[in-house]
Order: structure tokens, then sequence, then C-alpha cells
């Protein structure tokens, strides 16, 4: 009855009075519910002090969570043994990598012998360096050190010879004595040309560029593939002239005077040899 009376307060609707024999069941039923329905809102209560809650018995607890804790725990336990069996197998191996370090003798001190300085011309005492007490490596040595052990020693550093240049004749007065004609190529890229223009024009062009003073003995002509063939042509030149006259090709042909106006002229450089590359007459 106590329980209802504090419904009556929580709720709009005042819960029905029960008479007769079973007025206690029902009044019961009436109460649950009031409690299980979801459009009503009763107010919540909860404990400030936690200490004036009675303590819970073993016969409230969830087991099964408590057994899903305990063996999650048992598998925590056996991950640290296995932990701990490899960190004692580690120290182990420290231990007799240390032993060995030891026993060893240093290479610094045995293979590369450092000798002891000279003595200073300044009055100074000199500094005499044990080979056991070097703690660095001879690669980490100052370079005047070094050149003050190979001066000790008696070595000393040859001096690199200057490589003298080549000579190339140029005299015509002994005609007995004769060099063999060697040849070098020069490759052209021409570009911005007519889509009419043709090999033999092209070829016409380079008679034209050489003259009389310059002797070309061989050209090879080809027309390249362009991006937009309506609009212009460019072809691939090669040029086979002496080596002599290597330098004065070079200048006749990257000369903007003697190509016709607005065409374009630069070097030529493939990225591998055109064996496969045909003469076109």
């Amino acid at each position: 009855m106590s329980a209802k009376a504090l419904l009556d307060q929580s709720v709009p609707e005042r819960l029905p009075k029960r008479q007769g024999t079973n007025k206690c069941r029902a009044t019961i039923i009436d109460v649950i519910k009031v409690c299980t329905d979801p459009n009503i809102t009763l107010p919540v209560y909860y404990a400030a002090d936690l200490s004036r809650l009675p303590p819970v018995d073993a016969s409230h607890c969830n087991v099964a969570a408590i057994l899903a804790e305990l063996q999650q725990l048992r598998a925590e336990v056996r991950s640290f043994q296995q932990v701990s069996d490899q960190l004692a197998i580690l120290r182990q191996e420290v231990l007799e990598s240390r032993e060995k370090q030891e026993v060893s003798v240093p290479c610094n001190a045995t293979e590369f012998p450092v000798p002891p300085l000279p003595a200073s011309t300044s009055g100074l005492r000199p500094v005499l360096r044990q080979p056991v007490a070097l703690q660095f490596s001879r690669k980490d040595t100052l370079i005047s050190d070094h050149a003050r052990e190979l001066e000790s020693t008696g070595m000393r550093q040859q001096q690199l010879r200057k490589k003298r240049p080549e000579v190339i004749g140029t005299s015509n007065s002994n005609g007995r004595v004769a060099a063999v004609p060697t040849s070098r190529v020069i490759d052209i890229f021409v570009s911005r040309l007519h889509p009419m223009t043709t090999i033999n024009e092209i070829k016409d062009c380079v008679d034209l560029i050489k003259g009389d003073n310059l002797v070309i003995d061989k050209v090879h002509c080809e027309k390249l593939k362009a991006r937009y063939e309506h609009l212009y042509a460019s072809f691939y030149i090669q040029l086979s002239v002496n080596s002599v006259d290597m330098k004065r090709a070079l200048d006749f042909c990257m000369c903007g005077e003697s190509w016709p106006n607005g065409v374009l002229v630069r070097r030529f450089f493939s990225k591998k040899q055109r064996d496969d590359v045909t003469e076109t007459e």
C-alpha cells in the first residue's frame, strides 16, 4: 500500500482502490502494470552514498562473467611467462657475447699499430701514443696526423703528373707522311618546314650551306613523323665530314644565316644508335 501511495504521487491518474478478499493481489497487479508501461515516466532513484548499500551476496553474482575474466587473466599470465623466458635467453646470449669480447684481442691494436710521433723541434716533449689505448679506427684519424705518420715512416705521397694535351698536326710541308683520313658525324634536327617539303629539297639546301670551302662526304636525310603533319614537316639530317673540318662544318650548320627564314635548327641527340636507319635517296 505504501508503494501504491508513492505511485499515486508520480502518475497523472490515481490507481483504482481495490476491495474484497483479493484487493492486495489486484493492487500489486496494478502497480506492475504502471511500472512496465513505457508511456509513463517514473522518477529514478539512486544511492548518493554507496557505503550505505548492503554487500552483494555470491548468489547474486554473474558467474559466467567472472569465469570469462578469469580465463583472460590466465591467458595474460601465460603470455608474460613466455616473455620472461625469451628475456632469459637474450640475457644469456648477451653474457656470452661479452665473454667472447673480453677474451678476443682488438683488431685495431694488432692489424693497424700506430707508430709514435717524432720529437718536435720546438722544445715540446713528444706525446707517445700507445696502440692498445686507441679507441677509434684508422678512418677516423685526422689528415694531418696521417701525414705525420707517413713522413715519420719515410713514405711520401707521389705527386700526380699532369697529363699533357694531345696535338693534332696541321702542317703540309712534309708530303711523304700522310695521316689516315677520319670522319665525324653531325646529327641535325630541322623543323617548321612546309608540309610538302621533300628530301631532295633538303639535300639541295645542304649543298648550298656547305659551299665550295667545306667538303661533306655523305648526306643522309630522313623525314620524321610530326605531331601535326598538315601544319609543318620535320627532318633528320646526318652529315659525314672530315675530322679536321668538324668545327667549321658545325659552325656552318648551326648558323641562322645558312637556313631559310623561320626554320628551326638544332643538334639531334638520339637515345640509342640508329642502326636501323636506311639511307633514302
